[in-house]
């Protein structure tokens, strides 16, 4: 029983951070698209985790060498401008766990659609020459994905996002402030999955025309002294086409633990790719 909970755990653990990275490399801005265009957008990542956190003490703890929690995701969405100023957007996820137990000769993974996120945004604010942009952003994820597979695809929660985005240009240097808040909803076995603030600083800065660097800081905060606290650092480039764009990104990520300072001992990088494909 005791493995059979800490399986159930960690595989809550994998998810809840791999559901924390899905806000996006130059995403989180306050852009619409125009009345009537399509824009297909998605993300990828792969991810190794070295932590976990544990319910009954409520801290994170190191995990062990023979243990080994991997997630790979893609997430697709869809993208419809319904007013110059309001864009509907609509994605599903899909995901690929693995757990590696081997201090107790165990492994299980799964594969399969993820939970559905409906998140439209609301342009609310455009200055004279175009910018500043401000928008608010409002959302639901539902829990679409398999709660019960044998790595969970889902938590079996509800949650709900609201936040508000700002962008501005300068020249041809763009930046993006977000910050949202996830209202998290139980899970299927009865646990309070815990809210969560994301919020995020982007910079786009041209190397010619088709090239840019992409700056991103985004930081992922608890909503109780004992939550999920990370800090991410993203560089990264894109290439822009006349419809397409792609990135790619490593994100570096730093662990903060109970008190003020930073671990030095705890940092993750990952590879993120990201695509846009406009239909005008």
């Amino acid at each position: 029983m005791r493995f059979t909970s800490t399986a159930v755990l960690l595989a809550a653990v994998l998810l809840a951070a791999a559901s924390a990275v899905a806000a996006p490399i130059v995403g989180a801005s306050a852009n619409t698209l125009r009345a009537g265009q399509f824009m297909i957008d998605g993300w990828f990542t792969w991810r190794d985790y070295t932590w976990m956190y544990e319910d009954s003490s409520e801290t994170w703890l190191t995990l062990s060498s023979e243990r080994t929690l991997t997630a790979g995701t893609i997430a697709p969405r869809i993208c419809y401008g319904v007013t110059d100023w309001l864009s509907l957007r609509a994605g599903i996820s899909i995901e690929d766990r693995y757990i590696d137990f081997q201090d107790v000769d165990d492994t299980r993974s799964s594969t399969g659609l993820g939970d559905f996120v409906l998140d439209p945004k609301i342009r609310i604010y455009q200055g004279e020459d175009g910018y500043p942009r401000a928008a608010l952003i409002v959302g639901v994820r539902v829990p679409t994905g398999d709660a019960d597979a044998d790595v969970p695809l889902s938590d079996g929660s509800t949650d709900y996002l609201a936040g508000a985005a700002i962008t501005q240009r300068s020249g041809n240097f763009m930046a993006h402030a977000c910050l949202t808040y996830w209202l998290n909803g139980e899970s299927d076995n009865g646990v309070d999955v815990k809210d969560v603030w994301v919020g995020s600083l982007s910079l786009e800065t041209p190397i010619d025309d088709s090239w840019s660097m992409l700056w991103e800081a985004k930081g992922y905060v608890g909503s109780e002294d004992s939550g999920y606290q990370r800090l991410y650092v993203c560089p990264g480039i894109s290439w822009n086409g006349e419809r397409a764009t792609v990135g790619v990104s490593a994100m570096v990520s730093a662990y903060r633990k109970g008190d003020p300072a930073i671990s030095s001992s705890d940092f993750d990088w990952a590879p993120y790719a990201r695509f846009y494909y406009r239909f005008f």
